[in-house]
């Protein structure tokens, strides 16, 4: 069946990651902007869609931490019973029309609400920590290429890459003592030319003013020829920049993350449906074998984290409702052993689940475990029917055969109303009649299936398994 830690729902909302070539002007990032905009307005069952590139200087704020080749676009389309695609068609549609455009260097087509939490940034993120930058880029490239064989994964990504291009100069202190001139000077003549330098401002009443800022023309400052002849002034005249650096271009990150004080680069991996266990287990396997230096690790940062955590919880609130249900039953009956007969149905409410899920393409997750607790309190509730009742017959003197027949007779109707009504209550979000009810579907699916199976083996089961505990008890006592 696999396992997730909340089921995929389609929402009617995309949500495209993705980042042009580092060093791409503004201008070029806008023109492929404007072109994946017209490719989504062709997309059947468009309604509308909110585009952010970059962020905004000096400005700190949740997910702003965009490069000016970076973007995020949210689309917006009629709900799932308006239009003939899934959410998950069109997404495929999208990529098909993405990869095949010029000037993206990633792109990252997912639905809203793909993972579960916002703190999850994406279903596979696999973490790679150590000293080195440099060979974490190398390592990097290895895990990618594992990555790609595995199935149910729909784009692979890094979270940065030694792609960005830098002119780097390296000045020579012996020249610039020659010159009479200071680091302080190329810095300041550099910027100049390049970025601009604030030499005064407008002032206007009533406002902050604009200020006015100083630089050479764009077109004279477009190649490293134009830095190395840029004239530096200095107590003895002008010297050109290649008389005292040496200008060259590099590669470096394009974004510099760290965790625990270490260098770490992440690699996400998005899907459709996949449940992430058959996911992760792919990953796992192709991982298996890489040899990592001294220093550095690999770890799962996913949602496969956050799921292992949760169901480690909601395995223990099970365990305890189960011993409290034991010693509440106890008091009920005054014996220790009958609870155990009511008890023992439990499992067989267990028995239809995996095959309902199967039949109707839902993964086991959060809702699914809390239908089970659900149909594990409603299986119990029908023991006790049974066995409450043959308690009482043989209080009033009945026979053991004759009370478990009264039993299964009598208790067999509100049994199986108690089960029908709530598998009839629960077809409309099995079968997920509303948007949203995505969510709540195989809690839904659990209850039905579960209860469809373990309702009539209960009324089998339990007066069988009384029968036998009462006669191994004579037969112990005879020989005791």
């Amino acid at each position: 069946v696999g396992r997730d830690l909340m089921p995929s729902m389609d929402t009617g909302i995309v949500k495209i990651d993705f980042e042009a070539w580092p060093n791409s002007t503004i201008e070029q990032t806008e023109q492929v902007v404007k072109t994946m905009e017209q490719i989504i307005q062709r997309m059947p069952g468009f309604v509308r869609m909110a585009t952010v590139v970059g962020a905004e200087a000096n400005v700190i704020s949740f997910g702003a931490d965009r490069t000016a080749q970076e973007g995020l676009i949210t689309a917006h389309f009629q709900n799932r019973f308006e239009r003939e695609a899934s959410i998950w068609e069109i997404e495929d549609d999208l990529r098909e029309n993405f990869f095949k455009m010029q000037g993206l260097k990633r792109v990252n087509v997912y639905d809203y609400g793909a993972t579960p939490l916002s703190s999850i940034a994406a279903p596979i993120d696999v973490m790679i920590s150590g000293p080195d930058p440099r060979l974490l880029d190398r390592l990097t490239a290895e895990v990618v290429q594992r990555l790609h064989e595995v199935r149910g994964l729909t784009t692979i990504s890094r979270s940065w890459d030694r792609s960005k291009k830098e002119v780097v100069i390296n000045l020579d202190e012996a020249r610039l003592a020659k010159y009479g001139l200071s680091p302080g000077n190329v810095s300041t003549t550099v910027m100049t030319a390049t970025s601009g330098r604030t030499t005064s401002r407008q002032s206007i009443a009533g406002q902050d003013g604009y200020n006015i800022r100083l630089r050479y023309a764009r077109e004279n400052m477009t190649k490293i020829s134009d830095l190395e002849t840029l004239q530096i002034a200095g107590p003895y005249g002008n010297v050109p920049l290649a008389e005292v650096a040496e200008v060259q271009q590099v590669f470096r990150q394009s974004r510099i993350t760290r965790q625990d004080l270490l260098p770490v680069v992440n690699i996400l991996g998005y899907r459709n449906q996949t449940a992430i266990t058959h996911l992760q287990g792919q990953v796992k396997t192709v991982l298996e074998g890489m040899q990592l230096p001294a220093g550095y690790h690999i770890t799962q940062e996913g949602e496969i984290r956050q799921m292992k955590e949760s169901f480690g919880e909601l395995g223990l609130a099970m365990g305890l409702a189960i011993l409290f249900l034991y010693f509440s039953m106890v008091m009920t009956f005054t014996s220790y052993l009958r609870p155990l007969i009511v008890m023992s149905a439990i499992p067989l409410a267990f028995i239809g689940v995996p095959w309902g899920m199967l039949l109707m393409e839902r993964h086991f997750c959060m809702p699914a475990a809390m239908g089970m607790i659900l149909l594990a309190g409603i299986v119990v509730n029908n023991s006790i029917l049974l066995v409450d009742f043959i308690e009482k017959s043989r209080t009033k003197g009945m026979a053991l055969s004759d009370a478990v027949e009264q039993a299964i007779s009598r208790r067999t109707r509100p049994i199986l109303m108690t089960a029908f009504s709530t598998m009839a209550g629960m077809m409309p979000v099995a079968a997920q009649s509303a948007v949203g009810l995505e969510r709540l579907s195989p809690l839904a699916v659990v209850a039905i299936a579960g209860l469809l199976v373990s309702t009539f083996l209960t009324l089998a089961w339990v007066p069988t398994l009384y029968v036998w505990i009462d006669r191994l008890k004579k037969r112990l006592g005879k020989y005791a």
